[in-house]
């Protein structure tokens, strides 16, 4: 994602987190999670918002805050929940690549998809990932947010 962020990220709000995490950046070097300030983004980006702190050997994800509107739709609280807690592995594949080619190239990540996941509705979302290093070159953390297509409201 080297281009505008508006040419590359259609949601307004998800190209302004963006543009943020590329102001936060020091030339090549990735941000550490540790400058980012939630206050500084958007309100109404922030029940979207996300962060997961990744591990190693073997490569994971556990969810270190979700906004309160991602657990209202998914129906359940999922900070502290690792990965596969939240997205059930033969369901999943593709949204773990996704995750594993941030971490390892260090590059944001915006998709489009649906939530087969949820038990009883899938949902279309956009998603923006991106990476954060506390040493500038190796991810150990990611954040970001998800926009879910609400026709019915969130679960509870």
């Amino acid at each position: 994602m080297d281009a505008n962020p508006a040419d590359v990220v259609p949601d307004p709000r998800l190209a302004a987190l963006l543009d943020y995490w590329q102001n936060l950046k020091k030339g090549d070097r990735l941000p550490p999670r540790a400058a980012l300030d939630p206050s500084a983004l958007p309100p109404d980006l922030m029940p979207h918002f996300f962060l997961y702190d990744v591990t190693r050997e073997p490569l994971d994800y556990r969810m270190r805050l979700a906004g309160s509107m991602l657990c209202a739709t998914v129906g359940y609280e999922m900070r502290g929940k690792t990965f596969d807690e939240i997205h059930p592995a033969d369901q999943a594949a593709a949204i773990r690549r996704e995750f594993d080619e941030v971490v390892r190239g260090g590059r944001p990540h915006y998709a489009e998809r649906s939530a087969q996941w949820l038990p009883d509705r899938p949902l279309s979302y956009r998603r923006l990932l991106l990476p954060f290093a506390d040493d500038g070159v190796t991810v150990n953390c990611l954040g970001g947010a998800s926009l879910f297509e609400l026709d019915q409201g969130p679960r509870f």
